[in-house]
């Protein structure tokens, strides 16, 4: 337990340097620095309960929305945020849809070309 609390801290420190402020802890999303995992169990109706760290850490809440979506052997567990949370997260590109489609496919350009320079 302690070293989930003491991850959970660094990540924070994480995301304080990187710009993201307390406030916004669901923009953990965006930039992840580590992840953390810990056992649960599935209880006689099916249901998943994740332990306390885990919630803290993914910022997700007692009545919030998920996305549950299902593989072989996993599922994959997404907060929905609202419209308020949407509105509040940092904006990480300014500018229309082109223009951000745009440098996306400049920025995929010069990848490839590193990447074939490489090889």
């Amino acid at each position: 337990m302690k070293k989930i609390k003491k991850n959970i801290k660094s990540l924070r420190n994480c995301l304080k340097k990187k710009g993201f402020s307390e406030k916004n802890k669901y923009s953990e999303n965006l930039l992840l620095c580590m992840t953390i995992d810990e056992k649960s169990k599935v209880g006689k109706k099916g249901e998943i309960l994740p332990k306390k760290p885990l919630r803290e850490f993914s910022g997700i809440k007692p009545g919030d929305n998920v996305f549950i979506e299902a593989q072989p052997g996993r599922l994959i567990i997404n907060k929905i945020f609202s419209v308020e949370e949407l509105l509040e997260m940092p904006i990480i590109s300014q500018g229309t849809a082109e223009s951000i489609e745009k440098e996306i496919e400049e920025e995929v350009k010069i990848q490839e070309k590193l990447t074939n320079d490489e090889h």
